[in-house]
């Protein structure tokens, strides 16, 4: 199987719900990073986007917790969250399946659902960058909302596994992976951040009593933003796998800034190939720096 392109973006359903709010500047850099980013998939003429993306509770919720899932049935549904609508999706089963055996043989033990829902952290990708929605996904469900969570260095050794076993693959498929998540936000007010950041087995049935709220404009980190971006310019993710840790991690660039775990999956994938900047905007509008890079690869 050939790894023909590899990207990663941020994924706030804000992207699209409110678009009308953030700054005319800003947004028009975002989707036309976007807009990048949707004609290299389309000449890529991938077979199969594995799409490595988040849970914010609504498939996943404290009842089950998994690390790591990756979809195997067809379709996956869009639960319609975020201000999103519902929608469907085709999965490659024959990819996911690929890739399922492949990652346990290599020892990463991936969960596995046979019917898959997924949120806005897969659907608002999806949306700008394959608009009728009918490239078939692989979608990989990674744990970066709920502690414990994978560490940095695992993130980026599972993302070179996933590379490693989609190139070892017999065919000749063409697939494409897709990061999504962050960059920096903070989610939730203190309250609840630190009700998240309890010990596993403390938290169910009390989510209730801190509700997720957000305001007019969310907290962004301009500067955690750019030093991430240069590093993976730099074809650096290990060394910022390697170096950072979870409270490091929320102390510059907030809860919502585990998500950079998706990228670092993505430069693991990549062999830590430089990244290309397609766009960049720091966006309180939508509560996040906004990015859109595609790894280049040889």
């Amino acid at each position: 199987m050939n790894v023909v392109g590899a990207f990663a973006c941020s994924h706030a359903g804000f992207l699209i719900s409110d678009y009308e709010r953030a700054d005319k500047s800003a947004r028009e850099r975002v989707y036309a990073g976007f807009a990048i980013m949707r004609e290299a998939i389309r000449a890529l003429r991938p077979d199969a986007l594995v799409v490595i993306a988040t849970d914010h509770g609504r498939v996943y919720p404290l009842t089950h917790q998994p690390q790591y899932v990756i979809g195997v049935g067809s379709p996956a549904h869009g639960i319609g969250d975020a201000g999103l609508p519902e929608c469907s999706v085709p999965v490659n089963q024959a990819v996911a399946r690929q890739l399922l055996e492949g990652c346990i043989g290599a020892g990463v033990d991936l969960a596995y659902a046979e019917s898959v829902s997924i949120d806005h952290s897969f659907v608002t990708p999806l949306m700008l960058a394959t608009p009728d929605l009918d490239v078939p996904i692989v979608p990989i469900m990674q744990n970066t909302r709920m502690p414990p969570m994978p560490t940095l260095r695992r993130s980026y050794e599972v993302g070179r596994t996933i590379g490693e076993v989609l190139r070892s693959a017999p065919g000749d498929g063409r697939v494409v992976v897709l990061g999504t998540g962050g960059l920096s936000h903070w989610v939730g007010d203190e309250r609840r951040r630190a009700f998240l950041r309890q010990g596993a087995g403390t938290r169910y049935g009390h989510e209730a009593e801190f509700p997720l709220v957000l305001g007019e404009r969310g907290t962004v980190s301009e500067e955690f933003d750019r030093a991430f971006l240069e590093t993976l310019e730099q074809g650096r993710g290990a060394d910022f796998a390697r170096e950072w840790n979870n409270e490091r991690l929320e102390a510059e660039a907030g809860n919502g800034g585990f998500e950079v775990r998706n990228w670092l999956i993505v430069a693991g994938a990549a062999q830590d190939a430089p990244l290309d900047v397609l766009a960049y905007a720091p966006v309180p509008q939508w509560h996040t720096g906004t990015a859109v890079g595609q790894f280049r690869l040889n």
